[in-house]
């Protein structure tokens, strides 16, 4: 059954504005607008202790053009985010229909974010003309799974609807060098030798897991000559909880918010 994702636009001054709920559209990364971008600011500290805001800024919009705003759960299709913006003759982009009581709003002014959201889940956003012929996009993670020793970084990116499939990447280690790598959950353990790159990166890796087990707690480890860097993370339904604290309670819905 379809799910209604609910959007809650909540301005400063603490007048709310009517809840936005759309359709689901399908928007595709691969078909951006070369020239045009949108850069994310986050606000506050990259880390599970505080609910993750962000800032945009939109560049390269020819003047005139109307655009719609739109975010996308890893989990669910793109569903619109705000109100129509258009760009001035100067290149900001503000709201194309402000309210009587205030000016329009700069979209660079405004501060979104996904609300509560499982760690490691992608968050993807895209500012597309009215008419689809102009898309730009931009992705990041809200509360990211990284772990570091030294220059040794390890990234999981959760890549499942029902939270037993990550995809690993690591930055930093010796280039040219193997490494173990290996991988600890309900009792098994994988290990895998990998070589790392020219600039020091690991090639990706998928980590899927199954069991009938209870526990979803799992480890993976990467053991360099220099570093060891050890990633302790939930999966399945342990790791799909909306929680930007990441504490144990019920699932709840995501509420996109844009503050002013």
């Amino acid at each position: 059954m379809g799910r209604c994702l609910l959007f809650v636009l909540v301005l400063l001054f603490c007048h709310t504005a009517p809840v936005l709920s759309h359709a689901p559209v399908l928007l595709d990364s691969r078909h951006a607008t070369p020239g045009l971008r949108i850069v994310l600011r986050r606000l506050g500290q990259v880390d599970d202790s505080t609910e993750a805001k962000y800032q945009i800024r939109a560049f390269g919009f020819p003047k005139g053009v109307k655009l719609l705003f739109w975010a996308k759960e890893f989990d669910h299709s793109f569903h619109q985010l705000a109100s129509v913006f258009q760009v001035d003759s100067s290149g900001n982009v503000l709201e194309a229909k402000p309210s009587v009581a205030q000016p329009p709003r700069k979209l660079d002014e405004m501060i979104f974010g996904p609300g509560a959201y499982p760690r490691g889940a992608i968050w993807e956003l895209a500012l597309v003309s009215i008419d689809r012929k102009l898309q730009a996009f931009t992705k990041v993670t809200p509360y990211p799974i990284i772990f570091r020793e030294g220059s040794c970084e390890i990234d999981l990116i959760l890549a499942s609807h029902r939270g037993e499939k990550f995809v690993v990447f690591g930055t930093g280690f010796p280039p040219g060098d193997e490494v173990n790598t290996s991988l600890r959950y309900a009792g098994r353990v994988i290990e895998k030798r990998v070589k790392t790159s020219a600039d020091g990166s690991l090639p990706s890796q998928v980590l899927l897991h199954a069991s009938v087990n209870t526990d979803q707690q799992a480890q993976y480890v990467v053991k360099a000559r220099t570093c060891e860097v050890k990633v302790d993370y939930q999966w399945g339904e342990a790791a799909l909880k909306r929680d930007h604290e990441n504490k144990t309670r019920p699932a709840e819905p995501a509420l996109p918010i844009i503050l002013r």
